[in-house]
């Protein structure tokens, strides 16, 4: 997994395929043989990838892989953008090329290529040896020929939509150049309210790059972040978190564990209010507001403290994608909390929380406790030990630990969630007050 310590010292190689299907095969070939694959669906995506993983930035990136037998003009307007790039051209490229078209940009005419439909041992081969070999296969230094293809499709979207300046061939060519120098040269253009301006690979690139990058642009819309049948969406306002929501089985990302943990509501009282559905819809914590549970800031408090715990565990994705649509401001639903109540959460504190814990994992590694882990507490060393030895969290986990209670069963009794109770385990398991649980096998 390019996520993994290996894989951050591993080569990189820069990937640009518009084929989702295609790339997903050869990038597993390239991970499997040791390689860190940065996918590139299109010219933006490959660009900003190499500026963090190239020459000036971490400078993971030894090669660059680019299909060139889909459309061939697009490819070379993205080889174009990439060489201009400080260090690009010092590296090794290879193009993916069809039978049909063996050299589809002339330019680059000295480049190794891979034929289409290609074996893995075939891409491995030519991959492992052109980087062997850098000289052999350097990037061609002067692209300036080729045509920018966003250029070219501006102008046919103008010839398209505005016929009275002519057809394609008669459009006054230098006047689309300061059109698109113009357009992109005008950074207050905002992106359209509603329209996604972020898609992200979590294989390709970490949640907290992303996540550090919106804070410091102080934007304000929806990260929406979605992993194997998971998905989560973090509401953010000028670098603040206002809210979080979470779709998925996890019961310990629910708005109740936070209410009852802290202390506006007991456990028994919040089970007995949230037993059937709500005719009209209403979400949990208004629901406890109007019936006059908890108070508005309240209710602002535990929001918060959930948002923190969505946000500590999405940043453990490995795999799934994650995107930004920015807006002009956020729901009332959204906003409300934190404008009213002054609750905020900001995107820093709640990153440094979650690399905490990204770290806790790597030191638990395999002896972390699962969710479905059931331990065994040893009872004669228990009585051994002096009561003030234990903090009072593990006394209430180790009361718990009966041979019956999974680690999942424990977090739902003390709403402490399934971290925080793992966690405890782990340390008790180390010590060994308590042991995991072995299922007899029957012979």
């Amino acid at each position: 997994m390019p996520d993994s310590p290996k894989a951050r010292t591993a080569p990189g190689i820069l990937y640009y395929d518009p084929n989702p299907t295609t790339a997903k095969l050869a990038t597993a070939s390239l991970r499997l043989a040791g390689y860190n694959v940065f996918n590139a669906a299109g010219q933006r995506d490959a660009v900003s990838m190499f500026k963090v993983h190239g020459a000036s930035g971490d400078n993971s990136i030894v090669a660059l892989l680019l299909d060139a037998s889909a459309d061939p003009t697009v490819s070379a307007s993205v080889l174009r953008e990439l060489v201009r790039l400080p260090g690009a051209a010092n590296l090794p490229g290879i193009l993916i090329v069809s039978r049909r078209n063996p050299n589809p940009i002339p330019a680059a005419a000295g480049l190794p290529t891979v034929r289409r439909p290609f074996s893995s041992p075939a891409l491995l081969k030519v991959v492992s040896e052109t980087v062997a070999s850098i000289d052999a296969a350097k990037l061609p230094a002067d692209m300036d020929d080729i045509p920018d293809q966003r250029k070219v499709q501006l102008a046919r979207l103008l010839a398209k939509h505005f016929p009275s300046l002519g057809d394609l061939d008669h459009l006054d060519m230098g006047a689309v150049d300061q059109l698109f120098t113009d357009l992109e040269g005008a950074e207050e253009l905002p992106s359209p309210p509603g329209e996604q301006a972020i898609h992200v690979d979590l294989a390709a690139q970490r949640l907290e790059s992303l996540l550090e990058m919106l804070s410091d642009d102080s934007v304000t819309g929806v990260l929406s972040i979605s992993s194997v049948g998971r998905e989560a969406r973090l509401h953010l306002a000028g670098g603040q978190i206002r809210l979080a929501e979470y779709f998925g089985d996890d019961e310990d990302l629910k708005l109740g564990r936070f209410v009852v943990e802290g202390g506006f509501m007991r456990d028994d009282e919040l089970e007995a209010f949230i037993v059937g559905r709500d005719p009209a819809g209403r979400p949990l914590g208004q629901r406890l507001v109007e019936a006059g549970f908890i108070t508005p800031g309240e209710l602002a408090t535990a929001i918060l403290a959930q948002a923190r715990e969505i946000t500590c565990h999405v940043l453990t994705f490995r795999k799934g994608i994650a995107g930004f649509v920015p807006l002009a401001e956020l729901e009332a639903s959204s906003a409300a909390g934190a404008d009213e109540n002054k609750v905020e959460l900001a995107v820093s504190e709640a990153l440094l929380d979650g690399l905490r814990r990204l770290d806790e994992n790597a030191m638990m590694g395999p002896h972390m406790p699962e969710l479905e882990d059931i331990y065994v507490r040893d009872d004669a060393k228990v009585s051994r030990m002096a009561r003030e030895i234990l903090a009072r969290d593990e006394l209430e986990v180790l009361e718990l630990i009966n041979g019956r209670n999974s680690v999942k069963d424990i977090a739902r009794r003390t709403r402490t969630g399934t971290f925080a109770v793992s966690r405890i385990v782990y340390r008790l398991s180390k010590s060994n007050v308590v042991r995991r649980r072995v299922t007899p096998v029957t012979v």
